[in-house]
């Protein structure tokens, strides 16, 4: 009967992960074509004092398994901040819009930045977009 139950509670355990994982990320090996992103702001260049909007887009013609955007100083290549990609919740979309904001702190002279957004989908293709600006 201990066997029987230890059965029971692996199978149950083994069930409920397999519902939790990602059911197809890297398996789907007709996606050739890596997802789309698009940052609309900041803008290349750009200078910012005070808080900074992100915005974009991100798009897959079949389906985005995960986003991940980071600034880092281009100084010393520190991050200043980060979206994992647990905040995003693309999974499984074909389209996402970026709407975030970032309030830069600790920071007392222009200093020059970049914001990486990563994008994977399920064929494993991954994109990244990068916007080189400044903040003061």
């Amino acid at each position: 009967m201990k066997n029987f139950q230890n059965t029971l509670l692996l199978a149950a355990l083994a069930l409920s992960l397999s519902f939790a994982a990602c059911h197809n990320h890297g398996e789907d090996e007709d996606d050739k074509v890596a997802p789309v992103v698009t940052i609309t702001s900041p803008t290349a260049d750009a200078s910012i004092s005070g808080a900074v909007t992100l915005a974009g887009t991100v798009t897959d013609e079949n389906s985005l398994h995960e986003l991940t955007i980071t600034i880092t100083k281009d100084a010393d290549g520190s991050t200043l901040f980060t979206i994992p990609a647990s905040e995003t919740d693309v999974h499984d979309l074909t389209s996402y819009t970026i709407a975030k904001t970032w309030t830069p702190t600790g920071i007392t002279a222009e200093t020059a930045v970049t914001l990486n957004a990563v994008a994977e989908d399920h064929g494993g293709n991954k994109t990244t977009q990068t916007v080189k600006f400044k903040v003061k």
